[in-house]
């Protein structure tokens, strides 16, 4: 019988929207208006990742680089240096002229010591006297030349850009960039993507009123339109590039594309065809968000593809710690998208889209199969940080989504008497899926599978005997194939990277020898980095690690999650001997993951696990959270709404703070 709509309901929906819209209105006005008068920016320098260097001398006093530019009316360029042994004597001489037709655009002399002077966070900036308003599409060549010299050497960042620059020092094909930004244009055309961004936001917003609110329905119907729609509006705001490590997930995608369209492989090792459009897009995304990755977006989104002829290049494979088949969803976007003859960014947010669909697919199985904390589960997985790594070229979108869909069939068959046969091979499909993936450190969930199968154990029992002999065979079989798979991985733990001094990391024999280091390290983690990865965890800390949100928004999400676990007929309900199981699949693979950054990551000059990320721990979120299950809190169902509408406004608030950093 179809429910009845409560008037009572619309009217306190109204208000919501009007609220949301004076804030979307606030914040524009106070944080994002000052940032728009501002030119658009572009880095072309490779964040967050090591970089080379280029070294101006007495012995090599001058470089010169061709780029291509692919930005409109230029207006300065900066330059990441340091000088050492400087004279005063020492000067520089700076040209920016057109390498087709020689016109100069810019030419300036100066003292070597005037321009470290001028530096802000060691970079200098080069502002032209006028605009180049014709830069787009021009190839341009910089110069330096350093004269006098005498002991001085100046110290530039430098990258490698396979497609934007085509010369460096006059040789062909050396991509050497020196270029940190450029500013270019006007943000004032990016009002259009706030405004779309806030109608988006409040047109959510009434969606999820009327679902939780006005139809009260249960989370299995409303959990995907709520999942896709917050995922697009991820996808949209943390740009291409702006997740971690995410061009080389985009590059290992790629490569798979390739396969599935049949694309034969390079002669040369590490690298492979891509279409050179899509190389122009790649080189033209940084590292993290800027107003230049939202000029991208909404400039070239639906653009002509300009050339889609194939160019070797070189990539980065990002296999060695996952199977390829978590890459997949993204290669069939790449596909698509290449069959069909969009533009690059099109082409790419496509494939970061099939990545989120794939995801909610993922989730939704484990809500219908979870016998409790469905709304727990559902919750988790609309996380913001959650959803940023979803709708993202990462493999999390993949490892995530299958982690969970074991946790929530492990929990179901702990309530069913008679396993199904599907039940017990989708259970072992998804084992050896966790441990195939991130070195296994999620293998310890397989505890979660003996309740299953064992109930209170009596290995008098021929029955219970087989049952356990079998599990401990099958766990086995699973631990030697996860170290097969990642035994080069291992052998580089044990080995160390060869370095030494303060670039030396941590090695399996160096921690045997010293076992109460590694208590040390875990405790000061713990102390000095818990409530970063709590933050992390929460959705505190976005894109690559550089957009970090208010408390209050954390707060909130927590405490939600608190009452979520403590729903009524939905709550876990387990003796103490579950929930002590539960704890320790969840310690250990705790334990595991902090051990993965300590021998792989982590400096013997720190003290404590560098690398560590609150996302990393996501997987374990729906398992830790259901043992605050207990009798002091009791949540009856009819709150059950409020408490969803409260998450979603407080998410759908944070967004804009977001934009606006």
């Amino acid at each position: 019988m179809e429910k009845r709509i409560n008037k009572k309901h619309i009217f306190p929906g109204i208000l919501i929207l009007i609220f949301l819209s004076i804030i979307c209105v606030v914040v524009y006005k106070a944080q994002i208006r000052e940032k728009l008068e501002q030119p658009v920016e572009y880095t072309m320098m490779t964040e967050h990742k090591d970089t080379a260097e280029v070294v101006l001398s007495r012995e090599g006093p001058t470089f010169s680089e061709i780029f291509l530019c692919k930005v409109p009316e230029l207006k300065s360029l900066s330059i990441e240096l340091t000088g050492k042994e400087v004279v005063d004597e020492a000067r520089l001489n700076m040209t920016l002229y057109d390498a087709d037709t020689g016109e100069i655009y810019y030419q300036e002399e100066k003292s070597v010591r005037a321009v470290m002077d001028s530096r802000v966070q060691n970079k200098a900036e080069f502002i032209f006297p006028e605009p180049i308003q014709d830069s787009e599409g021009r190839k341009l060549c910089l110069t330096w030349s350093l004269k006098d010299a005498g002991t001085t050497s100046v110290h530039l960042k430098a990258n490698q850009k396979q497609i934007l620059v085509s010369s460096f020092n006059g040789v062909e094909g050396n991509g050497t960039n020196v270029i940190y930004t450029l500013r270019y244009g006007d943000s004032q055309c990016l009002d259009i993507l706030y405004i779309g961004l806030c109608a988006v936001l409040v047109s959510f917003t009434a969606l999820c009123w009327w679902m939780l609110i006005i139809r009260r329905m249960t989370v299995e119907k409303f959990f995907i339109p709520m999942a896709v729609t917050l995922g697009l509006v991820f996808q949209c705001l943390i740009t291409v590039g702006g997740v971690p490590d995410e061009p080389g997930h985009l590059d290992t995608a790629y490569k798979y594309s390739n396969k599935i369209l049949l694309v034969e492989d390079t002669e040369t090792p590490g690298t492979i065809y891509k279409r050179i459009c899509d190389v122009e897009m790649s080189d033209m995304l940084a590292n993290g968000l800027e107003s230049n990755s939202y000029y991208q977006l909404m400039t070239n989104t639906f653009a002509n593809p300009g050339d889609t002829e194939l160019i070797e290049v070189s990539y980065i494979d990002s296999t060695n710690l996952v199977p390829g088949i978590v890459y997949l969803p993204s290669a069939l976007g790449l596909s698509v998208g290449r069959i069909l003859g969009f533009s690059a960014m099109l082409t790419l947010q496509l494939a970061r889209i099939f990545n989120l669909i794939c995801f909610v697919l993922l989730v939704w199985m484990a809500i219908r199969l979870i016998p409790f904390g469905k709304n727990l589960l559902a919750m988790v997985a609309v996380l913001p940080i959650t959803l940023q790594q979803a709708a993202s070229f990462s493999y999390d979108a993949i490892v995530n989504g299958g982690v969970m869909l074991l946790a929530a069939l492990c929990f179901r068959m702990w309530k069913r008497k008679q396993k199904e046969k599907r039940e017990i091979i989708s259970a072992v499909i998804l084992i050896v899926f966790a441990a195939m993936v991130k070195g296994g450190v999620y293998l310890p969930l397989l505890l979660l599978l003996f309740p299953a199968f064992v109930g209170r154990p009596n290995l008098k029992n021929p029955d219970q005997r087989k049952y356990f002999l079998g599990i401990s065979l099958c766990a086995a079989a699973v631990i030697l194939m996860a170290i097969v798979k990642f035994f080069p991985v291992l052998q580089t733990f044990v080995e160390g990277n060869g370095q030494s001094g303060d670039n030396a990391i941590y090695t399996v024999p160096y921690l045997l020898q010293h076992p109460l280091k590694i208590v040390y390290l875990y405790w000061n983690t713990l102390i000095q980095e818990g409530d970063v990865l709590l933050q992390g965890l929460l959705g505190g800390t976005l894109s690559w690690l550089d957009r970090r949100m208010n408390w209050i928004f954390q707060i909130v999400f927590f405490i939600c999650l608190l009452l979520m676990a403590n729903m009524e007929k939905d709550r876990f309900n387990g003796c103490r001997r579950e929930k002590m199981l539960i704890a320790s699949a969840c310690g250990i693979s705790i334990i595991l993951i902090m051990a993965s950054m300590l021998v792989g990551y982590t400096k013997i000059s720190a003290d404590y696990i560098q690398g560590l990320q609150g996302r990393y721990f996501l997987p374990l979120a729906l398992p830790l959270f259901c043992l605050t299950a207990n009798s002091m809190v009791e949540v009856g169902r009819r709150h059950r709404s409020i408490i969803w509408m409260t998450m979603m406004v407080a998410e759908v608030l944070m967004i804009p703070q977001v934009a606006a950093c």
